[in-house]
């Protein structure tokens, strides 16, 4: 692939359009990034172009993204220089011919954080969950779940879970162990499948959950999936296939890694 972006990590790779893929942000050999590349994979031969989008955020890493209608890129949180938690959320529409970064403003925003996800349900409605968020001079793992309706004239923040936050209401069930650096997978339905991540303690981070926001009180659900889950369940790849099976590649536990192990889990199985 040629004119390939400079080398980074702490990035994200969101698909558009069904065969472009968007790198944003993340740190690279002279410190953190806000630039935006994009890659035909149907194009002959497939090249990297840069996307020039006026007004961009702040450069960062472990950030959140995720496309919305199939043109629209979505930023959300992470790492600023000098160590600075962010808690903005920024749109770039990519169907234009000069796109335009837009800040979405909003009265209230969750606690900044790194190492959330950000998945869409219901169309046009996002759900934010987990990563390393700020509490007072602290930061701790969240479990917390937050989510926002984009076709809103003015959207906002809405607490799903988390005690100490407005219009919270926990949902019941058994909530996922506070996590980052996992991974959300979202199903037909609206529904939001978490898996893996840094997990403090003993926790397992193989075991699966699922929440469905669209539901009047969202209800934590955690799956008994038969089958050898992987034992790395962090620092792994996932991606979905057909809407129907996820694939897990390598990770770590902390203490060694595997990179090699592929794992695969089928969604149309009637458990869930």
């Amino acid at each position: 692939v040629s004119s390939p972006p400079p080398g980074r990590w702490g990035h994200t790779l969101s698909c558009v359009n069904g065969s472009h893929l968007v790198v944003f942000g993340g740190c690279g050999r002279q410190g953190l990034l806000n630039d935006v590349f994009v890659l035909d994979l149907d194009a002959k031969p497939p090249t990297w172009r840069e996307i020039s989008g006026l007004a961009p955020p702040l450069p960062r890493s472990w950030h959140s993204s995720c496309t919305l209608d199939g043109t629209k890129l979505i930023v959300s949180g992470g790492c600023a220089d000098s160590g600075v938690l962010l808690s903005d959320t920024f749109l770039l529409d990519l169907s234009m011919e000069k796109p335009v970064w837009r800040e979405i403003p909003v009265a209230w925003t969750p606690p900044s954080r790194l190492g959330h996800t950000l998945s869409v349900y219901g169309g046009r409605k996002i759900l934010m969950f987990g990563g390393l968020a700020k509490s007072g001079p602290l930061r701790f793992r969240s479990s917390d779940v937050f989510t926002m309706d984009l076709s809103e004239e003015e959207p906002c923040w809405r607490c799903v879970t988390g005690s100490g936050m407005p219009g919270a209401g926990n949902p019941g069930g058994v909530a996922p162990p506070p996590r980052l650096d996992h991974v959300a997978v979202s199903l037909p339905g609206g529904r939001i499948l978490i898996f893996g991540g840094s997990v403090a303690g003993l926790h397992s981070a193989s075991q699966l959950y699922l929440l469905d926001p669209t539901d009047e009180k969202p209800t934590w659900r955690i799956l008994n999936v038969p089958g050898r889950p992987p034992r790395f369940a962090w620092g792994h790849s996932t991606c979905v296939v057909g809407g129907t099976r996820a694939i897990v590649l390598g990770g770590q536990t902390g203490e060694e890694w595997m990179l090699t192990e592929l794992h695969e889990l089928s969604l149309a199985s009637s458990a869930i």
